[in-house]
């Protein structure tokens, strides 16, 4: 089963008062970071409803092979360790809109009603786009991964065509009452511009924090991809799908890096549930030498980003 070495981790990893003991830890972090800007709480509660929402993507498909909370812990705490993730903005709904896009594109593997469940994807992505244009890019490869999920055919292609376009049919109609149909236009042109790639944005503690879930992305997605072959054939799927996310969503920051503090929130959510994937079910020396190396590089973060924030550097 697991040495006495890895009795810890088993603890963490299954264990009832994970979750509440990252959820006191975040909370405390996060009013450290925001004591003078308590209407940043609605930042708070969007990433507790995403963690919450990940939990139950990760039960309704066994996506873990044992009862864990890890998943959401790990989020949760990613999220504590970045004060500039705590600011309220309209971006905060992001990782809400793209789990529950996840959880509807699982429902469609091999499903005879997979028409809806991509309609439903899709249109989480289409208000996704409205509030950053550049995850528009995403539709394309969504539709690489329905082939995978086996649910790809003429009904289902244009029930992702018609989710994805229909809040902007809605836009479309609100501007067509309201007799001012150019409005609707710098909307659409958004979708097909590319910004000149921008790093000057960015700060030290934003290469800290992106070079930090890189590390947690690359290490735990190639273990994962070394022992793939012990999950079902669905789970495999699904969980290939996360790391392509993963992928996708670090390269489209490199091309657009002005749009990197809404785009980290989402890609904790691939690199916090492959993590937790190999915390909860591997316990052996190594796993023992990366757990403790995940909780220093936690805690450094943590201190590093929080003296960044309290002292403007």
């Amino acid at each position: 089963m697991f040495s006495s070495r890895n009795r810890f981790q088993y603890q963490v990893a299954t264990g009832r008062l994970t979750l509440p003991v990252a959820a006191i830890l975040t909370l405390i972090v996060w009013t450290l970071s925001s004591v003078h800007d308590w209407p940043s709480i609605s930042s708070l509660l969007a990433y507790g409803l995403t963690s919450y929402l990940l939990i139950e993507t990760e039960t309704k498909f066994v996506l873990i092979r044992t009862r864990t909370t890890l998943p959401a812990v790990l989020f949760l705490l990613l999220y504590a360790a970045m004060p500039f993730l705590h600011e309220t903005s309209l971006t905060c709904i992001l990782p809400v809109l793209f789990i529950l896009m996840l959880l509807f594109l699982f429902r469609s593997y091999e499903s005879p009603y997979a028409s809806g469940a991509l309609f439903q994807a899709f249109f989480c992505l289409g208000i996704s786009s409205f509030i950053l244009p550049a995850l528009a890019w995403l539709t394309p490869l969504l539709y690489i991964h329905t082939i995978s999920l086996r649910s790809l055919n003429i009904r289902s292609f244009f029930a992702g065509i018609i989710g994805f376009t229909l809040p902007y049919w809605l836009l479309f109609g609100y501007y067509v009452w309201t007799d001012d149909l150019e409005a609707v236009y710098p909307y659409l042109m958004r979708l097909f511009q590319f910004q000149p790639i921008n790093y000057h944005t960015l700060t030290l503690t934003h290469y800290v924090s992106w070079s930090i879930v890189l590390i947690f992305s690359g290490i735990y997605g190639t273990f994962y991809l070394r022992s793939a072959f012990k999950d079902k054939v669905q789970t495999r799927i699904l969980l290939r799908i996360f790391v392509w996310m993963m992928l996708w969503l670090n390269l489209l920051c490199v091309l657009q890096p002005q749009y990197f503090q809404a785009l980290l929130p989402l890609m904790l959510i691939p690199a916090s549930l492959i993590s937790a994937h190999y915390f909860a079910l591997t316990f052996n020396r190594v796993s023992h030498i990366l757990f403790n190396t995940t909780l220093i590089l936690w805690v450094s973060l943590c201190l590093f980003n929080l003296w960044m924030h309290f002292f403007n550097f």
